[in-house]
């Protein structure tokens, strides 16, 4: 029979887990090593929400959900009623008797859930982070451009015109149109001709 572990020997074992996340994540190790390290690190969780409350709200997402602590998942259906992002939902589930009964009066079990809570709270602002840069393209630096038909040179050496080169390397779309230098320079006489039309229309 296993050994009881001590309150001493459990908040060693936190710090020892924390110091291990703190160098995977400064040395910038993988994400499989992260996973790796949250799998074998979090402790899993027995008593599920839908059980304990004989819940039968198949589309909620925590519903059958391998995680168990349900107030680390987004969009869970409590009461019946959607409750939204994770954050704005946290500290009614901390209050929950599921949450309670799961983590328990003990001191150093509801450190190691606060410090579980942060770090998927730290790794869901940096998914954010990702998909929010994968979204946005956007141009700095110094772009060489052609002084007389104005196209950019890219990383390439390729050159291209300015609107191909922006609209790939950013949200930007274009709408053509003409100025009215280009349009005099093209058709001239043109803005005179449209002006002598609308005074005889005003006529």
């Amino acid at each position: 029979m296993a050994e009881k572990k001590t309150a001493p020997d459990e908040l060693n074992g936190l710090i020892n887990d924390l110091q291990v996340f703190i160098e995977l994540s400064i040395h910038g190790r993988d994400e499989a090593s992260l996973r790796e390290w949250i799998d074998e690190t979090i402790n899993r969780v027995e008593s599920r929400c839908w059980e304990l409350k004989n819940c039968s709200e198949t589309n909620c997402p925590a519903y059958k959900n391998e995680c168990g602590r349900c107030w680390l998942i987004a969009g869970t259906m409590c009461g019946g009623e959607i409750q939204g992002r994770f954050a704005a939902k946290y500290d009614s589930c901390t209050s929950c008797e599921v949450y309670r009964l799961v983590i328990g009066d003990d001191q150093v079990s509801r450190l190691r859930e606060q410090v579980i809570t942060l770090i998927h709270s730290l790794r869901m602002r940096q998914q954010e982070l990702i998909e929010t840069r994968s979204e946005l393209k956007i141009l700095s630096g110094l772009l060489p451009i052609c002084m007389n038909c104005k196209k950019i040179r890219d990383g390439q050496g390729a050159w291209t015109q300015i609107e191909s080169y922006i609209h790939r390397n950013s949200e930007a779309r274009f709408s053509h149109g003409i100025c009215p230098e280009c349009l005099e320079e093209l058709h001239p006489g043109i803005m005179d001709r449209n002006y002598g039309n609308n005074n005889r229309l005003k006529e």
